[in-house]
């Protein structure tokens, strides 16, 4: 499956193709993928626009015990493109990136003008072809083998930069004590969000701060994208509905 299939011209709006099955029709390697990319994609459309992008369960981000390195822990993401990421079980040690270094007293001085170093950690969808198989018929004599299965997997990124936190993106919602109906209108007859070039979602902040013997390394998880599962948003409204009742 090509890693842009669900990239068109139409920012993932295209109007999907299936199989139409006939008796006597040749299944050839097109329309075996046609049926798998019709299925991913239309369940991809929905995870983007439907339930929405971000981490579902699990996926903390840890610091090894030497401080030098983070653990990713196992959960479900979904990436700003819609396809699920499985996190099976927690990463191997991932290394920050080199601590400032010091070379002498007046390199010191100058660096020390700077205390913090900003990074983020982000969580990227991966597939990896595997399980090879004999291949009867090959596209050249050399080849007997083909991958048999295509791999869902993960990439963990360190990169530099910061996340902001996320604020609302329409805050007239609210009249008073009641939900304003025409502000949802607005909100959701605005364009499709168009796929983004870059599918990854940040998992946490991490701030090197300068403690003035060492570098200390501080995580923020709390900018990381959320789904809100059907579960979550039960548990929001009994959280209210508590509040409100009489003491």
């Amino acid at each position: 499956m090509g890693k842009d299939y669900y990239r068109t011209q139409h920012g993932g709006l295209d109007a999907p193709a299936r199989n139409h099955f006939f008796h006597g029709k040749l299944l050839d390697v097109f329309h075996l993928e046609l049926e798998t990319n019709y299925f991913n994609q239309k369940r991809w459309l929905l995870n983007r626009l439907v339930t929405g992008y971000g981490v579902v369960c699990g996926l903390d981000v840890k610091l090894t015990t030497d401080k030098k390195a983070i653990i990713v822990h196992p959960g479900v993401a979904v990436d700003r493109c819609g396809r699920e990421i499985v996190v099976p079980q927690a990463t191997q040690p991932e290394a920050l990136p080199g601590f400032p270094s010091y070379p002498d007293e007046e390199a010191e001085e100058q660096s020390r003008c700077k205390e913090e170093y900003a990074y983020y950690v982000g969580l990227c969808y991966r597939e990896c072809k595997s399980d090879p198989v004999p291949a009867m018929v090959s596209d050249c004599e050399v080849a007997m083998c083909a991958p048999g299965s295509i791999r869902e997997t993960y990439e963990i990124k360190i990169k530099k930069g910061h996340i902001p936190e996320k604020k609302s993106t329409f805050p007239d919602v609210i009249e008073g004590q009641h939900i304003s109906y025409c502000a949802i209108v607005d909100q959701v007859t605005r364009p499709c969000r168009p796929l983004p070039m870059d599918c990854c979602i940040p998992l946490a902040n991490i701030l090197l701060r300068d403690s003035g013997t060492e570098w200390e390394p501080k995580i923020d998880i709390y900018i990381r994208p959320i789904v809100y599962t059907n579960q979550l948003l039960y548990e929001l409204i009994l959280s209210l509905v508590r509040e409100e009742e009489p003491q």
